[in-house]
């Protein structure tokens, strides 16, 4: 069978199409080895791949490095860096997960979280569409995924935190397609017995989703579109969460 390949955000637009199907090689057998190929296709190929700090590659919906195998039949995604195992404990803890275009009702969800008998504390973020980006002036914001890999990672991020914290409940609602100023984006809520892993819990989860799960952001201006680009500033939020001993970002 041959290679699927996928693309998103912005490369998307600068290639010109969302997907091509190539033959599989030996030749092709490792991540890197069928980027420098791709670049190779097309001007517009090449130039969408001309920096590769700016590539992110997936195959078969898991992040994928330079020298991860490549085999006949796999499907590629690649795309621009993204805009923002369980155990016992994370067994225990109620996981709801939901991408969706409609909106969600702060207050309903919150009831859902709380409902435990042994919740003590429960921290809730909600992030929205500004409508200001800084100077700019923002009319709307499209929001674009990866469908089935982002809930794939968005539950890889919520079974970490149920992992790292007591939890008995973790909801992350994340909304896509186009929304105007004001309208919500994402809602994530930790429910625990006590607040402190409450608190850490919701800020690692939001952290995280802004940094690891693909979701990308086209805003319209009045000086036309524009793709938002990955802030150093999330990432550095996100890697206030690293454990030194075992490589795994965890509470400092």
């Amino acid at each position: 069978m041959p290679l699927q390949i996928l693309y998103f955000a912005w490369m998307r637009a600068r290639i010109g199409r969302g997907e091509d199907e190539i033959a599989w090689t030996p030749a092709l057998s490792t991540v890197g080895a069928l980027l420098d190929h791709l670049a190779g296709v097309s001007p517009a190929h090449a130039q969408a791949l001309a920096d590769r700090s700016a590539v992110r590659v997936a195959v078969n919906q898991d992040y994928a490095g330079p020298d991860a195998a490549v085999r006949d039949g796999d499907e590629i995604a690649i795309f621009p860096p993204v805009t923002g195992g369980s155990g016992a404990e994370a067994s225990a803890c109620a996981i709801d997960i939901r991408v969706q275009t409609a909106d969600f009702d702060v207050g309903a969800e919150y009831a859902a979280a709380a409902t435990g008998p042994a919740t003590g504390g429960v921290a809730l973020f909600v992030g929205q569409v500004r409508g200001r980006d800084g100077a700019d002036e923002v009319a709307a914001m499209t929001l674009e995924h990866y469908p089935g890999m982002t809930e794939r990672e968005i539950d890889r991020i919520a079974r970490e935190a149920a992992e790292r914290w007591p939890l008995q409940a973790i909801r992350i609602i994340h909304r896509v397609g186009r929304l105007m100023p004001g309208d919500r984006i994402v809602l994530v809520i930790a429910a625990s017995a006590h607040r402190a892993a409450a608190f850490d819990a919701c800020a690692f989860l939001i952290d995280w989703l802004k940094t690891r799960a693909p979701f990308w952001k086209l805003e319209e201006t009045p000086d036309g579109e524009r793709w938002v680009a990955a802030k150093s500033s999330d990432d550095d939020a996100a890697l206030r969460w690293q454990t030194p001993s075992d490589g795994k970002r965890g509470a400092a």
